[in-house]
């Protein structure tokens, strides 16, 4: 292990100057990639977006090429406006007449609420233009159901997939539905596979190991999650069960699929701290310089309260915006693409410098880490999972070089053995592997307090942290299963109205806010100790992250 395997390049690079794309002579026609095929949706002539609606809104802007793509605004070319409103006013409504054409409402988001701020004011409405100049005449409904069933899902839930796809995207490209296959879950939690290469030529243009994505296309319905790189595979592979949110449509049978290449990872943080972990790399001038951001109070407190001493604690926090000092990470949670790393363990990847001064893998350097998840709130939140540091027996070659092959900044879970067992982000505060990042801390001087300690605390939470099991739940959290129920005939109406109930979204958002502080004041002891068991902040607790699910579940 203290030899670099050679690992793969997974680049994408752009087009060379000068060489000619191919005209989209009919829908779907391949491009040099032969993964890659041009979008088959048509432009249409805009019209000038200079007249004022009359409606009491922040403001009303045609689609723009200058900012990140959406999936709306490559499937509606021409046709998608966003308005901004505050949530204080009336709502501009279903649909409106802008400048001659009718909008018709398609998604909308709300600003996700953070502990400190409770006043959202803004939201954001997409909006697609049903007709006018220059346009031939849609129905919106119809329209949407060609790229997957919505219909076939509760109208409850259609909003917040429709918001899937007003998302900010690094990339859009198109491939056909024959280059993805469907694989058995194991485990995966919202994570899949991608062919190396597969997006060479066509994708982000720097390295990745990993993407976040939205699949759509009538074939194949809608998907959602993580893509990890991996040999050996010439399809994209997607588990069915944990990454599609809607069934294929019912009145289209079109071979296209829309690959939506959300964020790519690592992310740059991540690279440049695997660049400054790994002795035969060097971070760049500026990340060493800046100072990083402080560990957030939520980790400092699920730690003090599971026994670390709270000075050691804050000394931490302090000291670990210098790197030198830094010994946690945010890292993308994937699934085992080797399938042989041991269920109750996890791979870490990158590089960083052992006790001898010489170059090893971070996972052989680290036999343990202390993982959580964001919310972490409560006593079952966080375990401390072993970590596979060299080739298990069953482990061929090849799939070690690839672990190895993977730059810093991923947690490997290994998969279930059997079916009855629970998948192990589960058990860390009911994660799972769709694009969940996991807080991940390696500093010896905490992780032997929590390991090693006689304290009472350390030595209660000792047993919960080292136990891989689900917590009892039984009466409480939210059902996220997905179930396609058929919405009804006016789905989107019925959907619409749910978006622009601005009180009741604006209410939801203060509630889980007001849940979140009153969690943390109930764990607030006399003389500045924090009780994460007591009853009153475990309700509140899970209160807080059941108001999250609905949120974000519907």
């Amino acid at each position: 292990p203290n030899k670099a395997p050679q690992s793969k390049k997974c680049t994408s690079e752009r087009p060379k100057k000068g060489q000619k794309q191919q005209t989209r002579a009919k829908r779907g026609c391949q491009m040099n990639n032969y993964n890659i095929v041009q979008s088959p949706f048509q432009s249409h002539t805009p019209s000038e977006d200079t007249h004022e609606s009359g409606l009491k809104v922040l403001s009303i802007k045609l689609g723009s090429k200058k900012k990140k793509p959406n999936c709306f605004e490559e499937f509606f070319k021409d046709r998608t406006y966003e308005v901004k409103v505050n949530i204080n006013e009336a709502s501009p409504g279903k649909s409106f007449w802008h400048d001659g054409r009718q909008l018709e409402l398609v998604a909308g988001k709300l600003p996700r609420e953070k502990t400190s701020r409770f006043n959202v004011k803004e939201m954001k409405l997409m909006y697609i233009a049903t007709e006018g100049p220059n346009l031939p005449k849609i129905n919106l409904q119809k329209q949407l159901d060609t790229t997957c069933s919505f219909s076939s899902i509760a109208h409850v839930k259609v909003g917040a997939r429709l918001s899937h796809l007003q998302s900010e995207a690094q990339h859009i490209c198109f491939t056909l539905a024959s280059r993805i296959e469907f694989i058995e879950e194991n485990g995966n939690e919202g994570c899949g596979f991608f062919p190396r290469g597969f997006f060479d030529g066509s994708g982000p243009r720097r390295s990745y190991d990993s993407i976040q994505v939205r699949i759509i296309g009538p074939n194949i319905g809608l998907a959602k999650g993580m893509l990890l790189v991996k040999d050996g595979i010439n399809k994209i592979q997607l588990p069915k069960k944990s990454m599609i949110k809607a069934p294929p449509s019912e009145t289209c049978d079109e071979n296209w699929v829309a690959i939506v290449i959300k964020n790519v990872f690592p992310c740059q943080r991540n690279v440049q701290l695997g660049r400054y972990l790994d002795p035969t790399l060097d971070a760049c001038a500026s990340w060493k310089k800046d100072k990083q951001k402080e560990l957030s109070e939520m980790h400092q407190r699920m730690l003090i309260g599971y026994g670390v001493r709270k000075e050691d604690v804050y000394a931490y926090a302090k000291l670990s915006r210098y790197p030198d000092n830094l010994r946690h990470a945010h890292l993308k949670g994937v699934a085992d693409p080797t399938l042989k790393i041991p269920e109750d363990k996890v791979f870490i990847t990158g590089y960083t410098t052992n006790n001898s001064n010489r170059r090893e893998l971070f996972a052989n350097s680290f036999q343990q880490i202390y993982v959580s998840r964001s919310p972490a709130v409560s006593p079952e939140d966080a375990k401390i999972l072993s970590v596979v540091g060299e080739k298990t027996d069953d482990m061929s070659d090849d799939d070690w070089d690839l672990l190895c092959s993977y730059r810093f900044g991923t947690i490997i879970f290994g998969a279930p053995r059997n079916k009855l067992s629970a998948p192990l982000p589960c058990m860390i505060a009911d994660g799972d592997l769709d694009g969940d990042d996991y807080f991940v801390c390696w500093d010896p001087h905490m992780l032997s307090q929590l390991l090693h300690s006689k304290d009472k605390l350390a030595s209660k939470s000792r047993q919960l942290l080292l136990e891989l099991t689900m917590p009892d739940k039984t009466g409480q959290g939210v059902d996220k299963t997905i179930l396609f129920a058929r919405g009804g005939e006016d789905w989107l109406s019925a959907a619409q109205d749910l978006m622009l109930d601005f009180s009741r979204q604006s209410k939801e958002s203060h509630i889980t806010g007001k849940l979140y502080s009153l969690c943390m004041a109930a764990s607030k002891k006399v003389g500045g100790e924090i009780d994460i068991y007591g009853e009153d902040a475990c309700a509140y607790a899970q209160a807080y992250k059941d108001a999250l699910d609905i949120q974000k579940h519907g």
